[in-house]
């Protein structure tokens, strides 16, 4: 069995090609569109600049006037300023003293910079000046020409960009004061199981739980989750084991999301009421496997009425995160999901238990080595208790079939509870990351 499962990147790819959220778009104002991603390509409206502007401090000139080598005396008809207004034409025969940024005067074909010149930069304008030069400047040098830095309808960025302090700089360069981007999912959570209970006056802080009872936690994490990757997390829902529950449940959920995100009832017992009402026994309108991860193996995907679609993920809250990151960030932000390589410090526990090829997703901490380089180590601890203080998720696949372990045992599931015969500093070593 265990060869037949799909490795969690095939179901990657499975996900990615089935689940697509629609994505509206809306129009924001600038101010806001930090950090959202384009509906529509921003192109410029106009040119940069729209005249003929200095590139140095200097003096604008005719290069016909000039002697080189040698030195030219010119006497200095205006001092053009970097400020709004008209700019006189420069009269044959003369120069203009010209700052940085200013419009160049029409008829000059150059700038000479102040320093081939005998004046004080900062002194009053001259009535003449002296420009020493060994040959003749260039046409247009020291001169920035219409639309040198960007042309009439330029492209500045793509639909699918994400908008950066760069382009909220160039926008309003450009007089454009609303971006289109795209309107942030509705996704709603719907958690399962009559064991969970909701925080309220009767379960409070520290109170002896009901025999049985758990307090839920899955749809305030996922909703965080959610949030920080830029989507629009609906108030999550619980539904028990009860089939017509749930699907009342669900068909609410989908009347108001995007996409719609269930934990729980997806394995193989007889209480499993999503895998029951949605799989092939049920609806048939969502497929289930069980991959080659742990913890968070049980996974499913398929659509809701109306279309909506809908990721299945574990009822176990670190099995319910690890499925978030590898399989719904990606639908979200597909660039920002994906892992990288990154170097693991002190594995923990040794090699992974659990068939070959099995990946054992883990948490890290990121830290920036002595040389620089960026490094991760595994947290101690079990099952959801070392996400308190992770930043990243480790991605490490089984060395050698050694026996199975079950989502939620030691080592595996939740870290690096260190384990016999582990040595003070493991040789490092290149692995996926995911940063959280």
């Amino acid at each position: 069995m265990s060869s037949e499962r799909l490795s969690p990147w095939q179901w990657r790819e499975e996900i990615l090609a089935a689940v697509a959220p629609p994505r509206r778009a809306e129009r924001v104002p600038l101010e806001q569109a930090r950090g959202r991603v384009l509906a529509a390509a921003v192109r410029s409206p106009e040119q940069v600049p729209a005249l003929p502007i200095a590139a140095m401090d200097g003096f604008a000139v005719r290069r016909a006037d000039l002697t080189a080598p040698g030195t030219t005396v010119l006497p200095v008809a205006a001092e053009l300023p970097a400020r709004p207004g008209e700019v006189p034409d420069l009269p044959p025969g003369s120069a203009a003293r010209i700052m940085t940024g200013a419009p160049v005067p029409r008829g000059a074909d150059a700038v000479v910079e102040v320093e081939a010149t005998d004046t004080d930069p900062f002194g009053p304008v001259p009535d003449t000046v002296a420009l020493a030069l060994e040959s003749l400047p260039v046409p247009g040098r020291h001169v920035r020409g219409p639309g040198e830095e960007i042309p009439l309808d330029a492209p500045l960025a793509l639909a699918g960009d994400r908008v950066g302090a760069g382009l909220v700089g160039l926008a309003r360069t450009l007089g454009i004061d609303a971006l289109e981007v795209l309107r942030p999912l509705r996704v709603a959570v719907v958690v399962t199981g009559d064991e969970l209970t909701a925080d309220s006056s009767s379960d409070r802080l520290g109170a002896d739980p009901l025999p049985g009872a758990v307090r839920e936690s899955n749809g305030t994490m996922l909703a965080a989750a959610l949030a920080a990757d830029g989507a629009h997390a609906l108030p999550p829902r619980h539904s028990g084991d009860d089939p017509a529950d749930l699907r009342e449940t669900l068909d609410v959920a989908a009347r108001e999301a995007d996409l719609v995100l269930t934990t729980g009832g997806i394995g193989h017992g007889a209480y499993d009421v999503v895998k029951l009402l949605l799989g092939e026994r049920g609806a048939g309108t969502s497929r289930f496997a069980h991959l080659a991860l742990r913890p968070g193996g049980p996974q499913g995907h398929g659509t809701l009425p109306g279309g909506v679609p809908v990721v299945h993920l574990p009822g176990t809250p670190v099995g319910a995160l690890v499925g978030y990151h590898l399989f719904v960030r990606p639908l979200l932000d597909r660039d920002g999901a994906a892992p990288r390589r990154m170097l693991l410090r002190g594995e923990g526990d040794g090699p992974r238990r659990g068939p070959a090829g099995t990946v054992h997703a883990l948490p890290g901490r990121r830290e920036v080595a002595a040389d620089g380089r960026e490094v991760v180590r595994l947290v101690p601890g079990r099952r959801l208790a070392p996400y308190g203080r992770a930043d990243a998720m480790v991605l490490l696949e089984s060395e050698e079939s050694v026996g199975g372990a079950d989502d939620g045992g030691a080592g595996p599931d939740g870290g690096a509870t260190p384990g016999c015969g582990e040595s003070a500093e493991a040789p490092e070593r290149s692995v996926l990351v995911l940063v959280l």
